[in-house]
């Protein structure tokens, strides 16, 4: 084969494509649970409607990677590591890790998991009590533990750092168990077409790690993913604050609400704060936002 030519695809050698096929494959955000709108919107639209059915990111995120639809090759590649997370994935965890909620019923039945690639986050505050009070057991409890399953850090909302939390009310001395954990500080709906976010490359290789937890540090991915949200017709509704603060900003709210939630910065240097991102194909919110953000 000469400098300037290059095999089609299937006359590449095996071992070669098959490399290529565990590079398509996405890093994702593992959610436990589903974020839902209630709680999440302060406001509805004025059609009694959320800015964004939220549920629909998580789902997306948790279908099967790309790769397992394009042909028998990458269908095993994909099913190496990764899978709909099996029956007895759970068979080893303890009690004390068990926590079961209205947001949590079939998501062990529908989302993939990949433990080689994929970090875990929960997306339950105590704030969820309001709507869903039929939760047994310990969020945090489980969350650390579904940790330990896979390779990326764990992630959680910041919302469980405030002085209206009970801290009887959950196991606070797990997060002295795990040594570096996300925490969430800013949440960004984009939306925008799936061909959209598989050009960018924001969203893994091929567009299919639709929710993306960056942390602070990581500023030239942050900024990245703000730009491609100018890109969109502004096509995104911003949860928390502003479109673009500091990180040094941010690593300072977070260590504040640290030291007046637990009294303690003891555990300012586990907590590293991040910003996350979800796709939203649906472009559900293209009026809603200018309506909700000019009351």
């Amino acid at each position: 084969m000469s400098e300037k030519s290059f095999h089609l695809f299937p006359r590449l050698p095996t071992e070669l494509r098959l490399e290529i096929w565990r590079l398509c494959l996405p890093c994702r955000v593992w959610e436990t649970d589903l974020l839902t709108s209630f709680g999440l919107y302060m406001k509805r639209n004025s059609n009694g409607s959320y800015p964004c059915e939220v549920t629909h990111t998580a789902k997306l995120n948790g279908l099967p990677p790309v790769i397992t639809r394009v042909c028998q090759e990458s269908r095993y590649i994909a099913h190496e590591s990764g899978s709909i997370v099996p029956d007895d994935f759970y068979d080893d965890l303890p009690g004390d890790a068990v926590f079961v909620s209205s947001t949590t019923a079939g998501i062990s039945d529908e989302f993939w998991v990949d433990p080689k690639r994929d970090s875990v986050h929960t997306n339950w505050t105590p704030y969820a009590d309001a709507a869903y009070s039929n939760n047994d057991g310990s969020a945090l409890a489980s969350l650390a533990w579904h940790s330990c399953q896979v390779v990326g850090r764990p992630s959680f909302m910041c919302d469980w750092f405030t002085r209206m939390i009970d801290q009887k009310y959950e196991r606070f001395d797990v997060f002295e168990k795990v040594p570096s954990w996300l925490v969430i500080m800013r949440t960004v709906f984009i939306h925008a077409s799936f061909r959209e976010a598989a050009q960018s490359g924001l969203f893994g290789l091929l567009g299919d790690a639709s929710v993306q937890v960056v942390s602070v540090s990581n500023e030239e991915k942050i900024n990245a993913l703000y730009d491609f949200v100018d890109g969109c017709d502004c096509q995104a509704y911003y949860i928390d604050g502003p479109q673009r603060v500091s990180s040094e900003a941010i690593k300072q709210e977070l260590k504040s609400l640290i030291i007046e939630a637990m009294r303690s910065d003891k555990l300012v240097s586990r907590m590293d704060p991040a910003i996350m991102f979800r796709l939203c194909i649906l472009r559900c919110n293209s009026s809603s936002e200018e309506e909700l953000l000019s009351e």
